[in-house]
């Protein structure tokens, strides 16, 4: 460890004021891993990460959300036998393109439970299908308005407003589907078809550390890093290996904080050059995210959600719509 150097300048400071919290700088980490009983062992990667396969992890839309006194309760739909015999009723007529009675049995659905709102979203599915795309947005709406995480909704909603033309509505819509079910290629297609009509970005790239950390036996650590991930390599090892250190940063084994992510990326970001940020869509991203304050959004938009899509549904309508204005802004321009 001593023969690291890291440069711990101008840049590292305001990222540290930035983030406004009690985090390790790169030279205190070096310190932190000099002073340990844990042996950290660095070593070059040989081989290059590749992204992992995401596509089968996604949410569905067989949950709704109630907000009881600020807190956020999810649950899935459940229905009797009654609308169950409906809903199957309203299937068969819909995959025979009988778009009518499909739209009356789920209008009977809602007769029979009027939370089951994931049938406002086929109802208005049946209208945009039949050319009515006002009547098919006044039921996406609708149905937002009650179960705001319904991402077939605003999903349904921005081809809709794509059809008449209403190019931002529509990007505002497809984005916040993209949130709802991070994963979902099929959203995915619609997202760059939708910013692309409006000349925004669609470059698809994913935040893939270029690393690899394991125990090689008691009380040794091997980091294995590509030059560029080094900064970032080092905190990640001490959060998962050096005893105590989770604990020490205020955060209890089995919990999520995104202090983690921040440290980390105060040593990751000290280590690169201009040349380095600009080539790199990770890193090009993440430090307009810093400039423009957006670090929660890019941290859960670029690293949670993939991971973990259902905490979408967790999260409060103005984080969502944070992470909205991130995805425009950064990863749209």
């Amino acid at each position: 460890m001593k023969n690291l150097l890291l440069t711990f300048g101008v840049f590292c400071i305001g990222v540290l004021n930035v983030f406004g919290q009690e985090i390790h700088a790169p030279d205190e980490i070096f310190k932190i891993m000099e002073k340990s009983a844990i042996t950290y062992e660095l070593r070059e990667l040989e081989d290059e990460i590749l992204p992992p396969d995401r596509t089968g992890n996604l949410n569905f839309n067989h949950f709704y959300r109630v907000i009881d006194e600020g807190q956020i309760l999810t649950f899935r739909y459940e229905a009797d036998s009654v609308v169950q015999e409906l809903l199957r009723r309203a299937e068969a007529f819909f995959k025979e393109r009988e778009f009518q009675a499909a739209r009356e049995m789920y209008l009977e659905v809602l007769e029979a439970d009027s939370t089951y709102y994931e049938v406002m979203t086929y109802i208005g599915q049946t209208h945009g299908i039949d050319g009515d795309f006002d009547k098919a947005i006044e039921w996406y709406k609708e149905t937002i308005r009650k179960n705001y995480i319904d991402y077939m909704a605003h999903w349904f909603l921005a081809d809709a407003y794509k059809s008449q033309g209403e190019l931002d509505k529509a990007v505002d819509e497809i984005t916040i589907a993209m949130i709802l079910n991070r994963n979902n290629p099929r959203i995915k297609k619609s997202f760059n078809e939708i910013y692309r009509l409006k000349k925004l970005n669609t470059d698809d790239w994913t935040f893939n550390p270029q690393m690899r950390i394991d125990s090689i036996g008691a009380n040794k650590v091997s980091i294995a890093f590509d030059a560029d991930w080094l900064g970032y390599a080092l905190v990640k090892a001490l959060w998962r290996y050096e005893p105590g250190y989770k604990e020490s940063m205020g955060v209890s084994d089995g919990s999520f904080s995104t202090i983690e992510e921040k440290e980390s990326f105060v040593s990751l970001m000290t280590g690169l050059d201009k040349k380095t940020i600009k080539k790199n869509p990770e890193f090009k991203a993440l430090k307009s995210s810093l400039d423009k304050e957006m670090i929660d959004e890019y941290i859960f938009y670029e690293i949670v959600l993939p991971e973990h899509p259902f905490v979408a549904y967790q999260l409060p309508e103005e984080f969502i719509d944070q992470i909205k204005d991130y995805v425009i802004s950064i990863r749209g321009k």
